[in-house]
């Protein structure tokens, strides 16, 4: 990897960081906002625990605030995955 190589994927791992720690500021929001209950009701949502005759029935009562966090992790997963991605990037090409 060359040093403009190396410098733009350092470049996106700060900017992927920095879009991660404004996520987990938001989840954090709207987890204190939104209770443990059904927090703990979206993670089984999100993590596809939930029958699916009562899945069906349970995508029709979300609120905006419950779209917008499971968005949230959505958008986490996918910018933790990326920043792993082009941490290997660059111990592959070296520093």
């Amino acid at each position: 990897m060359n040093r403009e190589d190396r410098i733009f994927v350092n470049e996106m791992i700060q900017e992927l960081e920095e879009s991660i720690r404004n996520l987990v500021a938001e989840e954090r929001r709207l987890t204190a906002k939104l209770g443990e209950a059904r927090v703990a009701e979206l993670l089984e949502y999100w993590q596809k625990r939930m029958p699916p005759d009562e899945e069906d029935a349970f995508k029709l009562a979300l609120d905006h605030d419950d779209k917008k966090l499971t968005w949230i992790w959505f958008r986490l997963q996918r910018a933790r995955q990326s920043r792993a991605k082009a941490g290997q990037a660059l111990m592959r090409g070296g520093t």
